[in-house]
């Protein structure tokens, strides 16, 4: 048998196999449950969105003779059988058959009645494409059709559709698919087909389909033949001609060092490579913005991460000023492209210029930026502070901070800590594997485990700027974290200066024989909940020693 495309092999054959655009299926599945059919539909959207997989369900349903309450058809009467080769569901490619004749044989056809099922279906793909005159001839067919005929329309340019035909069909908007969504399918595919190809790669594959099922499975097609021993990132940056977010990592390290060598060098292999400077434009813009994004609201797009931790890194070094004007400047240089003929020359010339005058005067170099904005980012740095602790207290009061930190130390041990942190990278997994909590994945990798109690978790920030999100997402990571393991932890966040008073609190603590006893939380004032026992010197020792086994005597010093 020949080989048959996956995008065909894997064309939903009932609305439960159709990926997305669910309000659109609820309706026209409830439509023909309760026999309310419409005479005409008229289906918009991108391309690989799913419309004439739609109309073919639907031509499918309306004719199968025992339909399942569930609205799937049967498989087995005749008209399911025969279904591929019916005679009575009639696709007409626009594109080709435009005319004011093909329109009109098609016209004195619709009376015949259908061979195997109660209705004939017209599929008409790609219906703007019909002139003026085929577009009248319609008219009168597509708002008066017989009872046994049901038009179908579909386009991708639904502006050009006259109002005239529009008005006597039932409009359904198609979607592009989300990321999600193409992921899951392409995942689907790629078990039923043995396909060795990794999440990250999925992702970026659907990232490039720009939301088209259909692009994506194609490319995954494409990629399955590549390698038999699985399908990496760099098989999807040459199938498609387009440049990887590492090289766009390069590039900004060039342009906000001023390296105008490297840059043309960039652009030079570039152009070696028969890349298309227009498609690169299009992906560095969509790059930047995904660093915007994340400069401003501190999440990712991406579910790859490394390429998240490099987005991570230069939100570091390029202010939210400099990314705005940088996909300004992209946006200005993709138009200016189009009406030159050296484009590779106008490429190069243009990023040199942005970089001397935009990025080298605000940003020097990634090292000279830290060293020479020292005392501007210690200011900085200060109000992010005083912020954070402000989201700190609208989060959770001081004293409830307190007692947090106060039950951490009561129930800590070393078995605790171990335990938990044998699971953390499964847990950070969960996490990235979540949509629910996806944004929260970029925190944890900015956070150490310090102190595990029975039920609370005192965790330190590894930079005093994240505590304000950190606090912002407490009950997102609380959530996510007694999800996963299955436990009712409290947690708290301190930065590095508040965890070396804390712990040299404790230290003294522990020196003057005060043992911190957990506080159930159901006392009326704090004084009433912190209850200290004053132990004897055997006990101190032994506390002491406990303390060094759960965080290290190269964390603690007991002078």
């Amino acid at each position: 048998m020949a080989y048959l495309a996956l995008y065909r092999k894997y064309r939903p054959k009932n609305f439960s196999d159709l990926v997305g655009q669910n309000e659109i299926v609820n309706i026209i599945k409830n439509e023909i449950l309760n026999n309310k059919l419409s005479h005409a539909y008229l289906f918009s959207g991108p391309r690989g969105t799913g419309k004439t997989s739609t109309a073919k369900i639907i031509a499918r349903m309306i004719n199968c003779d025992k339909l399942g309450d569930d609205g799937i058809p049967c498989g087995k009467c005749e008209s399911c059988l025969h279904f591929s080769e019916n005679s009575d569901i009639i696709e007409i490619d626009a594109a080709s058959n435009n005319g004011v004749d093909e329109i009109r044989e098609l016209r004195d056809k619709v009376n015949l009645v259908p061979t195997y099922g109660k209705y004939k279906v017209y599929i008409i793909d790609e219906v703007h494409m019909l002139t003026t005159q085929a577009f009248n001839a319609l008219l009168k067919t597509l708002e008066e059709p017989p009872s046994h005929v049901i038009f179908i329309l579909a386009t991708t340019e639904f502006f050009k559709i006259p109002e005239t035909i529009v008005s006597r069909c039932q409009k359904f908007q198609f979607s592009k698919f989300s990321l999600d969504d193409i992921v899951n399918r392409l995942q689907y595919i790629s078990q039923q087909e043995n396909i060795n190809v990794s999440n990250e790669v999925l992702s970026e594959i659907a990232r490039l389909s720009d939301g088209g099922l259909r692009d994506a499975i194609n490319m995954l097609d494409q990629l399955s033949s590549f390698s038999d021993s699985g399908v990496d990132l760099e098989d999807v940056y040459r199938l498609n001609g387009v440049v990887s977010y590492i090289d766009f990592y390069h590039l900004l390290s060039y342009m906000n060092d001023c390296d105008c060598k490297e840059i043309i060098d960039f652009f030079e292999e570039i152009d070696r490579n028969g890349k298309d400077f227009g498609r690169f434009i299009e992906d560095f813009i969509s790059f930047i913005s995904e660093i915007l994004v994340y400069s401003v609201v501190g999440s990712f797009r991406s579910n790859v991460p490394e390429k998240n931790e490099l987005i991570k890194k230069i939100s570091d070094f390029f202010s939210e000023k400099n990314l705005y004007n940088f996909i300004l400047f992209l946006n200005d240089l993709f138009f200016k492209m189009k009406s030159s003929s050296f484009i590779k020359i106008l490429v190069s010339t243009e990023f040199i210029k942005f970089s001397r005058l935009t990025l080298c005067d605000s940003n020097k170099s990634f090292k000279n930026n830290l060293q020479d904005n020292a005392e501007s980012s210690n200011i900085i740095a200060l109000e992010v502070k005083k912020l954070a602790e402000r989201k700190q207290n609208d989060s959770i009061s001081n004293e409830e901070r307190i007692i947090r930190i106060n039950n951490a130390f009561s129930s800590a041990s070393k078995n605790n800590k171990e335990k938990f942190l044998e699971e953390w990278n499964d847990f950070k997994n969960y996490v990235v594997n979540n949509q629910k909590f996806l944004n929260i994945y970029s925190l944890l990798n900015d956070i150490e485990v310090l102190v595990v109690g029975d039920k609370n978790i005192i965790f330190l920030a590894s930079y005093d700027s994240i505590l304000l999100r950190l606090f912002e997402n407490i009950s997102i990571i609380e959530q996510a974290l007694n999800d996963f393991y299955n436990n009712e932890y409290k947690i708290i966040f301190l930065s590095v200066e508040q965890w070396n008073n804390e712990k040299k609190k404790y230290i003294s603590n522990i020196k003057k024989g005060i043992k911190y006893n957990y506080v159930s939380g159901e006392s009326d004032t704090l004084e009433s909940k912190c209850v200290y026992k004053k132990l004897n010197n055997s006990e101190i020792d032994d506390d002491v020693d406990k303390i060094t086994s759960i965080l290290g005597e190269s964390v603690i010093s007991f002078e």
